[in-house]
């Protein structure tokens, strides 16, 4: 087995959670941070696509997750995109998730605020 991460870096959407009224109406920009847990011997040994964890499949499941549904808080998203990535990656043993909200409403001027968690296949097994 060679344990590695499968890495997706800075990807931007728009969505729409939030408490506030106004970020159900019109949305915001997220920065979001994947690092998925996985066996990566069979793709580096096969050099095949097929074998790996195709990086568009995790950016277009990403968005699906992300998107689709309102959370009022940015750890309910998380959970939700853990989960989900678990879910559909049945070769991912755990997945780190990093949701960065780039305008936060609040007075301060701060580049992001958000959270991070880690999640492995038994935490989200839990978790249902």
């Amino acid at each position: 087995m060679l344990a590695g991460k499968v890495l997706i870096h800075d990807l931007e959407l728009h969505a729409y959670h939030g408490w506030h009224k106004h970020e159900g109406e019109f949305g915001q920009p997220y920065l979001i941070h994947l690092e998925l847990e996985t066996d990566l011997s069979r793709a580096a040994s096969t050099d095949h696509l097929v074998d790996a964890l195709d990086y568009g499949d995790i950016v277009a499941t990403t968005k699906d997750i992300f998107t689709t549904r309102r959370h009022k808080l940015v750890e309910s998203a998380a959970v939700e995109l853990a989960c989900g990535l678990l879910a559909r990656f049945g070769v991912v043993s755990a997945v780190f998730v990093r949701v960065m909200k780039l305008k936060p409403p609040i007075p301060e001027r701060i580049a992001a605020a958000g959270v991070e968690l880690r999640m492995t296949r038994e935490d989200a097994s839990r978790d249902a």
